[in-house]
Order: C-alpha cells, then sequence, then structure tokens
C-alpha cells in the first residue's frame, strides 16, 4: 500500500490519522483493527472524518496506544487491507530524546579479528547488514540485534574485513530501505555505500606535526581560505582539483611561479582554511567537473568527499590523500583548519540520519514546522542528545583521525552554546593550541537567543573567535547584493573614520560603536571569503572611477588593515592578487573558471603577490617587536589615534623599546605630515624598506597609501647613576 493509497501517521499518543484515496476506497470507512507485532490489539472508530476532494480522512483517537519505538504497529481497515503507522512524531518528544541515547563507539569498529557494527535507529522493527569482502563477488547479510533501551542495532562478524563494503538495510514502519552508515570513514563514489576502514592503516601516514613552529596563541596566527579543488582546477597537473594534487610540491606556472601547495607555502601564513572537504550531495563524483560546488551540502560528518581522491571508488583513496594533504601542509609549516557544517544537511528526506531515524536530527517550532535559519529547510536540532554526540564524535574523529588543527564552523549560529563548548572541552583533551571559530550570525532557527552560539552571547564562549562582519562592513563597506554601492573607510568614505579605530581595536572597545567581544581574541578580522563578492570585484563596483592602479593600492589597504587589527587575520583565495569572479556574489555552483585560483593573473599581479608576502612578514616583526606586550596593547592603553587631513589615520603604538607609528590614508590626496621627532619609514604600500639609515621628520603620505614608521626609544640614566669600575 502507498501513501498516496492508503496511509496511517500517528499524530501524538491519542491519536492515529488515516488517508484514504476515494480511487482506492471511494466510500466512507467507520471501523478499524490496531495490530502490534502482527497481532490484533484493539478495535477503533474514527472520531470525526474530513473529506478533500480526493481522499477522506480519519481521525481516531484512544488512550491506549502506547506506542514504543522498534515494534511494528499497522492499521486494518474493514476490507482487510494492512497499512503500517508511522510514529516518527515520537522523535520530537521528550520523552524519546531522554530514553533513547548511547554514549559508546558507532560505526564499523574495525579489528583484524572481527569488525563490529553499530548503528542508531530506535523506530527500526528490523536492520540486517549487508558486507562484501574486499575483492568479493557475493554480499554477505547479517541480522543486527536491536538494543530496545538505546535504540542501538549490532552486529559482529568474524573475520578480516578490511575494506569491505556495507550497507544497512532498515525496516520501519513498513518500508524496508537500503541506507549507508552515517559514521561510516569512507564513502563509495557518490555516497552510495559506506565503506570498513582500518584506522592503523590510516595513522601510518606521518602528518609531521614535529616539523611545526611552535603556537600557542591564536592572535598569531593568519589564516588562508582556499578550496582543495580551486587551488589546481585551473592547472594541467596530474589530478587536478583534488587532495593529492594540492599535496605535491614542485609545480610552478610559466614564469616560474609556484602553483598549489608550493603557492600556499610561499605566502606566510600559519593556518590554512580548507572549505568543505566531507562527503557532499551535488557533485557527480564518477565526472567531478561536469558540475561546481563548494561543498555545504553535507552528506556524512566522517568520510571525506570523494570527487577530492583519485579514485572514489576506493575505500582508503579519499582518507589517505586527505592525511597526506595535512601531513604535507604541515612539513610547509602550516596548520590546517577545516570548515565543517553541521547546521543543516542537503537532504531533509534522503540523508542517512534521517532515514534511520525520522524527524529527530532536525530542529522543529512549536508548530511542528522544519526550522529554516540555514536556508536549506532542515537546521540540525544540535540540542538533541545523539545530534550534539554526532557532531562531538565527529569533531574529534577528523582531529584524531587527520590530525587537524582548528575548525571554522558555517552558520555557527543556528548551533547551541552547550553543543559548541562541549566540543571545545573534548578538542582540549587532543591538541591545546588548536583554533576554533566560525560565523556567528545571528539566524533565525528555532532557538532561544540564549541558547544560540552567535556573537551576541561572544561573552559566554570566551574560547571561541567569530567572523567579524562589523570590520568587513566599516573597511570595504556592505556585502549585500542590494548595497554592493556602499563604501567603507578603505574605498573612500571617510565618515567610517572613528568606525575604523573600533574595528582596529578588535571591535572590543566602545569606540563609535559598542563592544562586540570581550577580548580582541574572538575577532576574526576579514573582508573577503567564499561568499559574496572579492574585494576586487566590490571596489570595481562601489568605486567605479578608480584606476586599475587605484583599486591595487584599496586592496593593499585592506590587507595592512586586516594585519594590524586586533584579532585574528583571515583572507580567502586569489584576495591578494586581486581576485575576480567577474562580479557574481553567490558563485557556490558558477564552475571553475569564476572560482578557480587563476595562476595567469599572479602572473600579471605579481608585485601584488610579493607584497602579500612582505605585509605577512612586516606582521610577524610586528608582533616580535611588541613581545610580552602583543596581546595586551589594548588593555594596556598602549594604542592611540591622531586624525589627519583628508580623513586620514594615524594609529601610535607604544612599546617597551620603541614607538610604531602607521598611517593610512585612504583619500586621493597627497600631503605632508611632521614627527616630533626623527622617525625610519619601514613598510609602505612597497613592502619592506631594506633602509635603517633613512630617518625623516617631515614624510610624504601619498594618496591611496599606507606607511609605516619606527623610532627607537632613547634609553633614560637615572640623575642618581653612577657607574661601578
Amino acid at each position: 500500500m502507498t501513501k498516496n493509497t492508503l496511509s496511517a501517521t500517528a499524530k501524538s499518543k491519542n491519536v492515529i490519522e488515516v488517508y484514504a484515496n476515494k480511487e482506492f476506497c471511494p466510500f466512507k470507512m467507520t471501523k478499524f483493527r490496531l495490530y502490534v507485532d502482527h497481532k490484533p490489539a484493539m478495535k477503533l472508530e474514527p472520531v470525526t472524518t474530513s473529506e478533500s476532494h480526493s481522499a477522506n480522512i480519519y481521525t481516531i483517537v484512544s488512550d491506549d496506544f502506547n506506542f514504543v519505538p522498534g515494534h511494528y504497529y499497522e492499521i486494518a481497515t474493514e476490507q482487510n487491507y494492512f497499512v503500517n503507522i508511522d510514529i516518527s512524531y515520537m522523535a520530537l518528544t521528550p520523552e524519546f530524546e531522554q530514553k533513547y541515547r548511547y554514549d559508546g563507539k558507532l560505526g564499523a569498529i574495525y579489528t583484524k579479528e572481527r569488525t563490529t557494527f553499530r548503528v542508531y535507529s530506535p523506530f527500526s522493527v528490523e536492520i540486517s547488514l549487508h558486507v562484501l569482502k574486499y575483492g568479493a563477488t557475493k554480499w554477505e547479510t547479517y541480522s543486527m540485534t536491536h538494543d530496545f533501551e538505546t535504540g542501538v542495532f549490532e552486529a559482529v562478524v568474524e573475520g578480516d574485513y578490511d575494506g569491505a563494503s556495507y550497507l544497512y538495510e532498515r525496516l520501519m514502519f513498513g518500508e524496508s530501505t537500503l541506507v549507508a552508515d552515517p559514521y561510516c570513514l569512507s564513502m563509495a563514489s557518490n555516497s552510495r555505500w559506506s565503506f570498513v576502514i582500518n584506522p592503523e592503516r590510516v595513522k601510518q601516514i606521518d602528518t609531521h606535526s614535529d616539523t611545526l613552529p611552535f603556537f600557542d596563541d591564536p592572535l598569531k596566527a593568519i589564516i588562508y581560505e582556499c578550496d582543495v579543488r580551486d587551488m589546481t582546477s585551473l592547472t594541467s597537473i596530474e589530478h587536478k582539483g583534488t587532495f593529492k594534487a594540492l599535496a605535491t610540491k614542485g609545480y610552478k606556472d610559466e614564469k616560474g611561479l609556484p602553483i598549489g601547495l608550493d603557492y600556499l607555502a610561499s605566502l606566510g601564513v600559519s593556518h590554512v582554511q580548507l572549505m568543505p572537504v566531507l562527503d557532499f550531495q551535488t557533485i557527480d563524483e564518477d565526472d567531478p567537473f561536469s558540475m561546481y560546488n563548494w561543498g555545504y551540502d553535507p552528506v556524512s560528518y566522517f568520510s571525506p568527499e570523494g570527487s577530492y581522491s583519485s579514485d572514489p571508488y576506493d575505500p582508503y583513496a579519499r582518507v589517505l590523500e586527505l592525511r597526506e594533504l595535512v601531513g604535507a601542509l604541515h612539513q610547509e609549516g602550516i596548520r590546517v583548519t577545516l570548515d565543517v557544517v553541521y547546521n543543516h544537511v542537503y537532504s531533509t528526506i534522503y540523508n542517512p540520519l534521517n532515514v534511520l531515524v525520522p524527524k529527530y536530527y532536525y530542529r522543529a517550532d512549536d508548530q511542528g514546522r522544519l526550522s529554516n535559519g540555514s536556508g536549506c529547510g532542515n537546521d540540525l536540532e544540535s540540542r538533541h542528545y545523539m545530534v550534539r554526540k554526532l557532531i562531538i564524535d565527529s569533531l574529534t574523529h577528523l582531529m584524531d583521525f587527520y590530525d587537524v588543527d582548528g575548525y571554522r564552523f558555517d552558520l555557527m549560529g543556528i548551533l547551541d552554546i552547550e553543543t559548541i563548548r562541549l566540543g571545545y572541552e573534548a578538542l582540549k583533551q587532543i591538541k591545546p593550541n588548536f583554533l576554533y571559530y566560525g560565523e556567528g550570525w545571528d539566524l533565525w532557527t528555532a532557538l532561544p537567543g540564549e541558547q544560540k552560539a552567535s556573537y551576541y552571547n561572544a561573552h559566554a564562549m570566551p574560547y571561541v573567535s567569530f567572523f567579524n562582519d562589523r570590520f568587513r562592513d566599516i573597511v570595504k563597506g556592505k556585502s549585500n547584493e542590494s548595497e554592493i554601492g556602499v563604501k567603507g573607510y578603505i574605498l573612500g568614505d571617510t565618515n567610517y573614520r572613528d568606525g575604523f579605530k573600533h574595528v582596529l581595536l578588535g571591535s572590543a572597545v566602545a569606540l563609535a560603536f559598542a563592544p562586540m567581544f570581550d577580548h580582541v581574541v574572538q575577532s576574526v578580522n576579514y573582508v573577503e571569503c567564499h561568499d559574496n563578492h572579492t574585494l576586487f570585484d566590490k571596489i570595481k563596483i562601489a568605486c567605479p572611477d578608480d584606476s586599475d592602479e587605484e583599486v591595487k593600492k584599496r586592496i593593499k589597504l585592506c590587507t595592512a588593515a586586516i594585519l594590524l587589527a586586533g584579532g585574528i587575520p583571515l583572507f580567502h583565495q586569489g584576495q591578494e592578487i586581486g581576485g575576480s569572479k567577474n562580479k557574481v556574489g553567490n558563485s557556490y555552483n558558477s564552475g571553475d573558471e569564476i572560482n578557480g585560483f587563476h595562476y595567469d593573473l599572479l602572473d600579471r599581479n605579481e608585485d601584488m603577490y610579493h607584497f602579500f608576502i612582505d605585509a605577512i612578514k612586516m606582521k610577524k616583526a610586528f608582533i616580535d617587536v611588541a613581545g610580552e606586550d602583543y596581546d595586551y596593547l589594548l588593555e594596556r592603553n598602549k594604542i592611540t589615534f591622531e586624525n589627519l587631513d583628508h580623513g586620514a589615520l594615524k594609529i601610535k603604538y607604544d612599546l617597551q623599546d620603541c614607538n610604531v607609528y602607521i598611517i593610512f590614508n585612504p583619500s586621493k590626496d597627497n600631503f605632508m605630515y611632521e614627527f616630533e621627532n626623527y622617525v625610519n619609514l619601514v613598510f609602505n604600500d612597497s613592502g619592506i624598506i631594506n633602509d635603517d639609515g633613512f630617518f625623516m621628520k617631515m614624510a610624504i603620505v601619498n594618496a591611496l597609501s599606507f606607511n609605516i614608521f619606527y623610532e627607537k626609544k632613547t634609553v633614560k640614566v637615572s640623575p642618581d647613576y653612577k657607574e661601578v669600575n
């Protein structure tokens, strides 16, 4: 019987609704029977019957249904038609949430002697495990035992099943469905089945963590966001667009400039933030370059994406190659953070999580409607015990399995504070010096405001850093399509000068705006990420009269602002060389030509590339010069501002052994500035200036320029000092 013909749904513990298509049953029914585990249990009569053009809908009420997940419930009609009752409403009840919990390990737990398979599915009546040994041609089938207390099914299969394929077949509400394991560590092409993985084989790959430079302060991080595919997709190198391609050294373009891994290594950044690398939906892994997607449409939270592997049908290719990529970046002194998407899945209905436990993993409002803060119609309900477990298990697995160094949470404001806190506590036990940050937008998800992991609750999460949209909007101007022409301070609206001071101070001081954060470490400062227009395109739209050279100067000014503001600097791939997406604002599926890294642009804008490298060196030198004061410049009142003509701004850093002066001039006017003492110009829009002997009191401040001056403090001797021979 199909749902379009005859169906029965429990709306609550007391109400069953029966739908009968008029073509199937043109007359009205007056009697029904309830069967439990195939045995008659109750005689029933509808209390109301409603009618539509195509169907009759019967409402049956009783206090004696006593539904228990894992049992078989059927409604029988007077004509002895039987239809299963969907009791999935229970997934959203407090009673279900409190009872069906499991703290053990889920998935395929491998040893050479046996593999234990565990899957959480309280509503299932039966689950069969189908296994195909690696290299075999015949599938084996095993019945799984059901723990009615936890809702977990288990099967132990003796023998060595390394690399085996497997699927679960669950029987629920009368329907039998094959489903991949949501906890599997690897999947076949296009997520069609799961693989058994031997963790020891994976961990034999050296991730070279011992070669990484010492790191214990998030404020000393410099993050570079990039996409695995984008970094090599427009090249002709072998396996372009994959983990393997990005992990390979020695690639250069026609001018001898670095490509891929060598390019990232040349920049001097401390962290690479990889856009989603876990298995996602909308790429045909059998023909990856026939379509494009960033990957914010997750299928699995444990298996890497198959289109990034050299062979999506090989159980180990995607797993080993992701670990090798992490190791290759580590060898270059670069730590790795992963962009993780725990706020929603791609498909509400077809995701394995929902197939195994309908409705449980999704957040609903008071009316039972799916919450849509993600814009995808299926916000994950992170407060549910097994959803929270899934998220934390995924985080700890990825750090342990791939030795990653932190996480960037997509739409983190959809998740709850407690889940984020527990994730932090679990990860701290594995790797204390990890980065933990995300998008803290306050989204319209069905979660009380005080529980959201949004930046409005930053004070409750001092261990989390947040993408700072205030920094973005003040420095360059608005990003949404309707306000793309609005300029920020660096783009020439000098009315934002006080706001610029505020974001330079990490948005942690009441100056022009109320503080966003308790400490600057919570501010991730950026003007471009994968979302919205590139900085180059934004400037071309907002400043249409700017020449190409002036656009480049503004990009350099933004680079300087990001690096020197209090907080954690973040850059997006290609931003440093004036990358464009041809004014496409949301390019998530716009193809490789729009999204890929254009190394021909690197050739044309090589000066910008070298400036970026110098700017990062300058940032590191500034940290060294500031010494122990660096983390506390704000608290120790070491920063002062002076408003200059033409909307320009001078910043003074009063350090222990020196003064550092920075002048931002976002205007198109040149002017002179006179210092009280002689200073040494050490950096400007040409990069590092290696001339320790060139001092000045009168400085020329060029249009659209950024200048750093250094002044060594004279040693003051006390009047009563006496030299002792």
